[in-house]
């Protein structure tokens, strides 16, 4: 492949994914744990995944709303790679097969940049704490319902017979 070509595929690649800057998590008994990642806070497009109980804790850690007594198990890990020279570039959330979602942390070590398959909560819970950008494949982006499209939802649904 000529270096034109490589340019254009890496910058179509790029523009595939969005930053998601803004994070919300919620809890609910009936539905269970949420991660809601989005670009902006006005933004129509929205990513969510469902995650455990620990999953939940570290990015509701990260995100500054609990503060556990003792260090989680992300944190001793990345306190060791700290120590050990590792630093971190972003993560991507990519892919979904089976619904199941895929994520790659991009990392540097001795100055070479590596890529591991990680768990999106995970990855985000590390995204957090680094201070580092979360992007998303927009393919795996949703569009919020309008009121009106909610409304018309709604209507729909009553007059639909069971």
């Amino acid at each position: 492949m000529e270096e034109k070509d490589l340019l254009q595929e890496k910058t179509s690649q790029e523009n595939a994914f969005v930053e998601a800057k803004e994070v919300y998590i919620k809890t609910d008994r009936t539905q269970g744990n949420m991660v809601i990642l989005k670009e902006r806070d006005d933004s129509p497009y929205y990513f969510m995944m469902f995650v455990g109980d620990a999953e939940i804790t570290a990015i509701a850690k990260e995100k500054g709303f609990v503060e556990p007594k003792r260090p989680l198990t992300h944190d001793l890990y990345l306190s060791i790679l700290h120590q050990a020279g590792v630093s971190f570039d972003k993560i991507e959330i990519y892919d979904v097969r089976e619904n199941t979602f895929y994520a790659k942390v991009y990392a540097r070590i001795n100055g070479e940049e590596r890529i591991f398959d990680s768990r999106p909560s995970d990855a985000v819970a590390l995204a957090l704490h680094e201070g580092i950008p979360i992007m998303v494949n927009r393919k795996l982006l949703h569009r919020e319902l309008t009121p009106e499209e909610i409304k018309a939802y709604e209507e729909l649904i009553k007059m639909v017979k069971f």
